[in-house]
């Protein structure tokens, strides 16, 4: 006999048999947000136990490499639009949201590659500009290769200014991680969320701007 362990959804709470017909779906859609950002925190966490702390050791793995840069993020409510897609008018966002999102095409560790049915593996994608064999993940093209690193200088004498002017740690001080993720538009782990608002107001147009010029950068090298 075939038993069906899946769980399945949780049953109707009160806020939604007792919301009129019309309002049923959007009560019950608001019941479940919490339940599936929930879910979701408890499945990276058993894949990176010491969740939300930043995973350790080489990144062999894109997912490893994603939470590297942005492991704060494991705090958030999936639902809620992050600010660098809400804040800026300035540009469209979508190429930092390609960025961040490691589906960026001129990314090497971003790229599905497939050969003869087995998919290359994160630390083989090396980068095409460089002749040590260095992986070419984002972190390598931001602030690494001798052919893109150049584009972010002024972000970074920006960010630089900006860490000094609000007590955070000198950028110097920062992991290759850490300053990527500020690059990406994440505020300071170390700034108070009372102050985020205002840092991603003081950041984003120019973060935009930069990652604009990146990856107009990036298409005329290939």
């Amino acid at each position: 006999m075939i038993s069906n362990t899946y769980p399945g959804p949780p049953s109707m709470p009160r806020s939604v048999t007792l919301a009129k017909p019309k309002g049923k779906g959007k009560s019950y859609t608001a019941f479940l947000k919490p339940i599936v950002s929930a879910e979701w925190l408890r499945q990276i966490r058993l894949k990176y136990p010491h969740a939300p702390q930043p995973p350790s050791g080489n990144v062999s793995l894109r997912m490893h490499g994603h939470f590297l840069l942005h492991y704060l993020s494991l705090c958030n409510n999936l639902y809620k639009l992050p600010p660098y897609c809400t804040m800026c008018g300035h540009r469209n966002p979508m190429s930092l949201l390609r960025l961040r999102f490691q589906s960026h095409q001129s990314i090497l560790t971003h790229m599905l590659t497939i050969d003869d049915n087995q998919r290359y593996a994160y630390d083989s994608r090396v980068c095409l500009y460089c002749p040590s064999g260095v992986t070419g993940s984002e972190i390598h093209f931001i602030l690494e290769c001798p052919a893109t690193s150049h584009v972010a200088l002024d972000l970074i004498q920006f960010l630089t200014t900006l860490l000094y002017d609000t007590c955070q740690p000198d950028w110097s001080t920062l992991t290759t991680p850490q300053q990527t993720s500020l690059i990406q538009g994440d505020p300071p782990s170390t700034l108070p969320n009372k102050f985020h608002h205002v840092w991603l107001q003081s950041t984003l147009p120019v973060i935009l701007d930069y990652v604009s010029h990146l990856e107009s950068f990036l298409y005329n090298m290939t």
